[in-house]
């Protein structure tokens, strides 16, 4: 296995096919495990269905998805702690452990108390893997090519909700929606197994005399001394919200404008197809400009692109708002993906920055979608003027709150 600290100190940008050949075998295996995870996710997409086929009304399955969701919320936040305390593989492990019994119970019970328990356990065991998976892929990843790792894990990420859904439909047509629940929870407890053999016990390169190796004194309340990186999460948040009208609010408008519901089907499918297509060899030309101008321009592009889907213009404007919002994904998301890990202080507060990150663009997944559409509701198209403003202020928090890191030296170090 390459061993990280022997990794080329060469800072230059390199493509995908030379970051992954640099990368450690665990760093690699990582990468594949994320990717499988997700495609293997289906709680989220399904549970409405499911719930509503057993008997519940649309409001209580809604109430059930939203305890789901909080428990994401709270699961990213735990996330970076428990990292910080217990190591990333450790935490890996024991919350697909628990995913994926979680998950299987959803089968298992009917009740609208213990569904609601369950699905808030799904939800917080499901998402606190991701702060320790990201911190862990920086500990595997040289600094100068961690963007483009970043890229790497998004590309999987991508490829994997492209081909779940597809694969939850025939299994639920095939089968039962009991089978989608027990394939997701056995994809958890793969990812886990293959994490716990193949991953060793240590990662990275933190050497064995730092003291944050041997007591994690770090809290959350750290962070707040970092007003630059508040401002970074403050961008991060806005932009959610804003990116998540995609999933609630613009089905609306497709409909409310008399276009066919596969016009809105293309944008989605526009969007994943050329996030999958693209981002990894943009991201070899992006990277070579400096974090704070990929990020604050990719969340301006992404807002202006959504509030391109309130003018009144033919179908075709669905089309071009797609683009520029994609765009703008595609430019910002691999920085934003980096830029924790690399803007920690010190390596014990590496996770808890990753989670404050994941923390923010859940919860504004979570409030999105509420304050959309209830604007979609009652003000019409405010909705993707909202967007267009999120975006324009986004970008302002960004080019404030994102420094302009050197990445040549290890992580962790001081910055």
């Amino acid at each position: 296995m390459t061993d990280v600290s022997k990794a080329p100190a060469d800072g230059a940008p390199a493509g995908v096919i030379r970051t992954l050949r640099e990368l450690p075998r665990s760093a690699i295996v990582l990468l594949f495990g994320i990717a499988l995870n997700r495609m293997g996710s289906f709680v989220a997409l399904f549970l409405v269905l499911y719930l509503t086929g057993i008997g519940y009304s649309p409001a209580q399955a809604g109430f059930v998805l939203t305890g789901y969701g909080v428990g994401s919320i709270v699961g990213t936040f735990v996330g970076g702690s428990v990292t910080g305390r217990f190591g990333a593989r450790a935490v890996i492990v024991w919350s697909m452990l628990l995913c994926g019994l979680s998950t299987a119970g959803l089968a298992a019970v009917t009740e609208i108390v213990p569904l609601l328990i369950v699905s808030f356990a799904a939800g917080a065991f499901g998402q606190m893997y991701r702060p320790a998976a990201a911190t862990m892929l920086a500990e595997l990843t040289p600094p100068q090519r961690l963007v483009m790792t970043s890229a790497a894990s998004r590309f999987g990420l991508n490829l994997g909700a492209a081909i779940g859904p597809l694969l939850g439909v025939w299994l639920a047509a095939a089968f039962s929606y009991q089978v989608v629940f027990a394939v997701n929870a056995l994809v958890d407890l793969l990812f886990a197994v293959v994490v716990l053999l193949v991953i060793p016990a240590a990662t990275g390169h933190r050497p064995p005399e730092d003291p944050a190796a041997r007591e994690d004194t770090a809290r959350y309340r750290d962070l707040l001394r970092d007003g630059r990186f508040l401002l970074f999460l403050a961008g991060m948040f806005i932009t959610a919200v804003a990116e998540v009208q995609y999933q609630s609010t613009l089905p609306l408008e497709v409909q409310q404008r008399g276009y066919p519901t596969a016009l809105y089907g293309a944008v989605v499918a526009l969007n994943g197809a050329l996030v999958i297509l693209v981002e990894l060899p943009l991201t070899t030309l992006i990277q070579r400009f400096s974090m704070r101008a990929t990020v604050a321009t990719g969340c301006l592009l992404l807002g202006v692109g959504l509030g391109l889907f309130g003018l009144p213009f033919g179908p075709w404007i669905f089309i071009l708002g797609a683009v520029v919002w994609t765009l703008g994904e595609i430019i910002s998301a691999p920085s934003i993906g980096a830029y924790p890990a690399l803007a920690a202080p010190t390596s014990a507060l590496r996770s808890r920055y990753i989670g404050a990150l994941s923390t923010c663009q859940t919860a504004g997944w979570a409030v999105g979608p509420s304050v959309g559409t209830a604007l979609f509701e009652y003000v019409g198209g405010a909705v993707w003027v909202m967007c267009a403003g999120l975006g324009v202020l986004a970008c302002l928090g960004m080019r404030a709150g994102v420094r302009d890191l050197i990445v040549r030296q290890p992580p962790g170090a001081g910055r």
